[in-house]
This record gives C-alpha cells, sequence and structure tokens, in this order.
C-alpha cells in the first residue's frame, strides 16, 4: 500500500503545501519506505511508499504526464500490466521499468476517464488536470484501497485515511452518528459519509471529478447490474471459463518481494485459491504459508446442525494435496482481544464488525510477517461471486410459476443449509415479487404494523435517528427483500462493506498486503455474467464451482455441506477478555455519544451473565456474542473519535 495526500486552493492562496505535508506526516505510517511531493502553487500532491511489488523500486511520485499537464498520486497494484501495456504500444523493456502508478497516468493520459473500465487490481488515486483546473479521483470496483476527501470554505483535500484530513485543524471531527446508526444495523453503506462528521468517503467504484467552484461530480463507473449476461454456454465452457479467471488473478496478485500466505479456512474459497497459487509458486521453488484458525479447547455447542466448529482438519486435507504448503494453526484465544481492538480500530479509522475475526487475522498476520510472507491471500468475496448458491432462482421460479422447481429447489437449498426451512425458501421466493404497497398491508394485518429489530443489533433505540432508520428500512422495506436477481444481491451486499481501511490497517499495523483474489474484477464480471440456474443445476447448489474445480479440490471438502464457523470458541475468548470489557464499557458510559448510539445498560448486563451464555441457543449467541461484541467494537471507535483531532 501507498498513502496519498493532497490540498486544493482554487483561489490561489499560500499554504498548499504546508497542509499537505500535515496530512502527510499524519499518514506516515501507511507509507514509510519513501515521501514524495510536488508543488503546483494552488495545488501540492503528497505520496506516502509502502513497498511490496518488484517495480516498486521505480516508483517515484507524485509521477507527471502530458508534458507537466497530469500529475498522479496512486496507492495501487495494478494486475494487468501485460493488456495494458500491449493497448497502449508499450514494449516490454519499457513495461519492465514501470511502476504500477506510471501505467495509470499512461491510461488517463490515452482514453480519460475511459481508463477506468480498463484497470484490474486494486487502487485509489488522484489526477490532477492542470489545464482542466480539474482534480480526479477514483476507487477500484471493490474498494480494496481507501480515499476520503473534506470539501472545505474555499479549499479542497484529500487523503488514504481519515486521520491525514483530521490532522488539519480546520476540519470539524468526531464521529458521524448517521453512519455509525447505518452501520450498526448492517445496512449497505452507499453515499459519501464516513464514520467521521468532517471527512467524506468516496464510494467503490467511483469516481469523482473536483472542480475550482468547490464542486464534487460524484457517479458511479463500476455496475455490477449492468454487466453483459452470457446467454449461450456449451457443455463445461463455464466452469472452464470460471477455473480459467480465477488463475488468472492469483497469478497477478502473487507477484511480490517476498514470500506468500494465504487464510486457509476449511470451505471453498480458499482451497480454490490454495489450488491456483501452491502450483504457481512450487513452479518458481517457492512455499505457501497457510494459516487456518481453530478453536481452543472449552464449549464449542453449536445453535444449530450443520455447522463446522473446526476447520483444521478439512485445511489440513488441502493443504496436503501440494508439497509446497506449509500448514500452521493460529487460535484467536490467545490474542489480548482489547488492547488488539483499540489498535486496530485506530489503524482503520472506523470500527470493526468482527472484532473475534480480527483476533485471528491478527496471530495470522504476524506469523506470515516473522515469516518474510507479506503477501497474504485471502478469499473473503469468494460467497459474492466465484462460490455463489443459485439462490435466486426461486424468485424465477415463482415469477415463472414453476411450482414443481420452486419446490424442488427449495428443498435443495435447505438441504444444503442455505435456508432453515422449505416455508422460509418459499418466502424468500415469492416476497419480492409482491407489490410493496400489498406487502405492507399483509404486514400491518399479521403484525400489526409494528415489527422488532434483530436482538444482536447493539443501537440506542431510544434514539429518535435510530427508530427513524429502522422505521425506513424495516420489514417489507428491508432492502434485501425487494432484490429479483443475484446480481442486485449481489451489488447490495458488496456496498455493505469497505474493505479499503481494513487493508490499510494491515499494511500499517504488520507490514503485510492482503490480497483477494475472488474480488478481481475479472472474477467478479466471470461469475455475473452467469445466470442463477448456472449455479443451482444438477441437483445441488455452486454447481459451475464444483465443476471448475473437481479435479483440484479433494471430494471431502468439495462436498463438505458444513458450513465453517471460524469463532466457535467465542464465549471462552469473551470470558478471558470480560475484566476488560466490563472496565472498557464503564469508560463509555461516560461520554454521551456513546450513550446515545449504543444500548450500553443492555451490554454491560451481557458482559455480567456471560457465564450463563449458551452456544447452543441462537437467542444467546446473538446477544451474548454478536450484539456485545459490536457494540463494543462501536463504542471503542466512538470513544476515541470525540477525542478531537
Amino acid at each position: 500500500m501507498s498513502a496519498i495526500a493532497g490540498v486544493w486552493y482554487p483561489d490561489g492562496r499560500p499554504g498548499a503545501v504546508k497542509e499537505c505535508d500535515r496530512i502527510s506526516r499524519a499518514l506516515a505510517l501507511y507509507g514509510p519506505h519513501r515521501e514524495g511531493r510536488w508543488n503546483g502553487g494552488e495545488i501540492a500532491l503528497g505520496h506516502r511508499l509502502m513497498r511490496f511489488l518488484p517495480e516498486d523500486r521505480f516508483d517515484r511520485q507524485p509521477l507527471a504526464g502530458q508534458g507537466g499537464r497530469l500529475h498522479l498520486v496512486a496507492d495501487c497494484r495494478i494486475d494487468n500490466r501485460e493488456e495494458l501495456g500491449r493497448a497502449l504500444g508499450l514494449d516490454a523493456s519499457e513495461q519492465a521499468i514501470m511502476c504500477d502508478a506510471a501505467f495509470i497516468l499512461a491510461a488517463l493520459a490515452r482514453w480519460g476517464e475511459g481508463a477506468l473500465d480498463r484497470l484490474c487490481g486494486d487502487f485509489a488515486f488522484a489526477a490532477w488536470d492542470s489545464d482542466a483546473r480539474t482534480l480526479l479521483l477514483a476507487r477500484d470496483p471493490v474498494g480494496n484501497r481507501p480515499l476520503h476527501y473534506h470539501v472545505g470554505q474555499g479549499w479542497f483535500a484529500f487523503a488514504s485515511m481519515p486521520k491525514g484530513l483530521l490532522a488539519l485543524p480546520d476540519v470539524p471531527t468526531g464521529p458521524d452518528p448517521a453512519r455509525l446508526l447505518t452501520w450498526q444495523m448492517l445496512l449497505p453503506l452507499q453515499g459519501p459519509n464516513s464514520f467521521y462528521t468532517g471527512v467524506s468517503r468516496l464510494d467503490i467504484g467511483h469516481l469523482a471529478i473536483v472542480t475550482a467552484d468547490g464542486q464534487v461530480r460524484d457517479r458511479r463507473y463500476w455496475t455490477p447490474t449492468a454487466l453483459p449476461r452470457r446467454r449461450t454456454i456449451w457443455g463445461d465452457d463455464d466452469a472452464d471459463g470460471l477455473r480459467d479467471v480465477l488463475d488468472e488473478a492469483v497469478k497477478a496478485q502473487v507477484r511480490g518481494t517476498g514470500g506468500t500466505a494465504l487464510m486457509l479456512s476449511g470451505g471453498l474459497d480458499s482451497a480454490a485459491i490454495a489450488s491456483s497459487a501452491a502450483p504457481l509458486l512450487a513452479a518458481a521453488g517457492q512455499r505457501l504459508q497457510a494459516y487456518t484458525n481453530v478453536p481452543a479447547s472449552g464449549d464449542q455447542r453449536i445453535w444449530r446442525p450443520g455447522l463446522l466448529t473446526d476447520e483444521g482438519p478439512m485445511a489440513a486435507l488441502m493443504a496436503a494435496h501440494h508439497r509446497n504448503i506449509d500448514h500452521h494453526l493460529v487460535h484467536a484465544y490467545d490474542a489480548d482481544l482489547l488492547p488488539l481492538l483499540e489498535r486496530m480500530i485506530f489503524l482503520a479509522d472506523q470500527p470493526v464488525m468482527n472484532p473475534l475475526s480480527t483476533a485471528w487475522m491478527h496471530e495470522i498476520y504476524l506469523r506470515a510477517a516473522r515469516a518474510g510472507a507479506p503477501v497474504v491471500l485471502t478469499g473473503t468475496s469468494g460467497n459474492m461471486g466465484l462460490t455463489y448458491t443459485g439462490e435466486h432462482l426461486l424468485i424465477q421460479h415463482a415469477a415463472r410459476l414453476r411450482w414443481r422447481s420452486l419446490w424442488r429447489d427449495a428443498d435443495l437449498l435447505v438441504s444444503a443449509g442455505i435456508h432453515p426451512s422449505r416455508q422460509l425458501a418459499l418466502r424468500a421466493a415469492i416476497r419480492p415479487l409482491v407489490p410493496l404497497g400489498l406487502l405492507s398491508l399483509w404486514h400491518r394485518v399479521r403484525h400489526g404494523g409494528s415489527v422488532s429489530p434483530s436482538p444482536m443489533l447493539p443501537v440506542q433505540w431510544n434514539n429518535p435517528q435510530a427508530q427513524a432508520l429502522f422505521q425506513q428500512t424495516a420489514g417489507p422495506r428491508y432492502p434485501f427483500n425487494r432484490l429479483t436477481t443475484w446480481q442486485a444481491w449481489h451489488d447490495l451486499i458488496m456496498q455493505c462493506r469497505d474493505p479499503g481501511p481494513l487493508n490499510a490497517a494491515a499494511n500499517a499495523g504488520y507490514g503485510v498486503d492482503r490480497r483477494d483474489p475472488t474480488s478481481d474484477r475479472r472474477v467478479l464480471a466471470f461469475c455475473l455474467s452467469l445466470s442463477e440456474d448456472r449455479y443451482l443445476r444438477n441437483g445441488r447448489c455452486k454447481d459451475v464451482f464444483r465443476r471448475a474445480f473437481a479435479e483440484r479440490i479433494p471430494p471431502e471438502i468439495l462436498d463438505n455441506r458444513q458450513r465453517g464457523m471460524q469463532t466457535a470458541d467465542w464465549k471462552l475468548i469473551l470470558l478471558k477478555a470480560r475484566s476488560a470489557i466490563q472496565a472498557e464499557l464503564v469508560q463509555q458510559a461516560r461520554i454521551t455519544a456513546c450513550t446515545d448510539l449504543i444500548d450500553l445498560d443492555s451490554l454491560k448486563t451481557l458482559a455480567d451473565t456471560l457465564d450463563d451464555a449458551a452456544p447452543d441457543d441462537w437467542q444467546s449467541v446473538q446477544r451474548h456474542y454478536l450484539k456485545l461484541v459490536r457494540g463494543l467494537s462501536n463504542g471503542l471507535f466512538t470513544r476515541r473519535a470525540v477525542g478531537g483531532n
């Protein structure tokens, strides 16, 4: 990763360089290897480099092009360098000495904003056009690199992370209640709000043009629902294509200056990445360090059948498939939970959704860094593409009155653990097709017009803003209840997450670069081009994936219907940290912003009664585990955010 920064005074007043330097100093931990700056008078650009790529030795950002008309700073890893080089007419010798940002600059010079339709990889950049006096900001389609900005009175600033902007005395600070409530309610994070009141976020897959009058014209350039569909598929062309495109993504993402690690679960996504990465590395005489979180000894009861509490044995099967995989087990229990959470929140400038997952990721990052394997592969986006289930085919069956197929495939999805019962599967299929007015009427008749919030939400429901947001999005109006295609579902669920700040935290905190081949633009575009019936067919879900990797993943993994539960020992972990949790909740209760947003009285009770938590009771899991840790994380961030800049 690199960190980027910039300050623009359109009226030409002095001070842009000084303020840009202030931002750059605040971002030093995200780019410790080299600092660069360009002074354009009214505008100044800054860059901080953290080296992970072989070509980073050629990186001298900020870069200039078109005779000084364009100036660029970028935090990037471009995964289709050769393809871009051919399109740009660059020979191999030229490409070999170009840093990745230089490809972005050349693409912008050739195609303007159209360059964004050609870039594959993780990126966030800012490009200044001195002739047009405009600043172009952009982020990659899934937001693997962060970018934030502030619009002041007659000035504009941007930075990779909020803490860079908060280093400026004129930027307001404090937590943004609307964003925090949206986050707590597990709703899509759409729009420019960040978790800080004075800082805006460029949304994933968006670009923005900033003009001298202070206008920020934001538009989306990556729209999953508008991608072309494949109408004709012969034989196993879909499976062959899926396997090939993942191999292409993995090959691009193992590029680095050190070793490679993998977060290896007992599931399909990480197994597919292992099946691709291990042979590639073996051909180069390299090993793959694979890490699996497993529970410590303790209570591992589960609230429903079909959950895999210990993924170690399945992961070991995959590791044994390749002689160059070194398999290691880690325990989330070993992490010191509260100091770790506070540190990650500082590094990410936001709360973390899954604090116990953060604990085992911490263990993996530490070990990968010590092993000299700074490239850490993960399959976080796999469920939204590579291993999509095909479940939305039920809606098509219902819309076309294919009742026999609807019944059959509903039972199939229940047996696969996607839906808990046939009744709920059928309801999920029919509900999006019912007009909203009729659905609301039925809801009023059946439930009296009221709906209760989920017990896992740590929201302070006495807050009028929380009540209003809940009424706008609950029951029939819940966004996911109105989706009729899997592409629309993918689009919305990807907007519920923004991986960029957490990737930046891994860079700064551990010196590792987390990369997700399942979020590669080419992989997602291929998956989204396939209709639901390519995934739910042959009497099974995820059919295209199973055909694609039948020869590369052991059948015990490929045919396993259990779903992994990565912190089955959550009760043991929380009991170990209970005294620190209780002390932290006391601190949060002294802060008005925390009590306004979070149900702290309930969280205190849950912490006090952890001995009574029942891992085999879903109601207890929702409260003692999910509600407690998410509320704790939100409060940790809020307490820190009210401290000022």
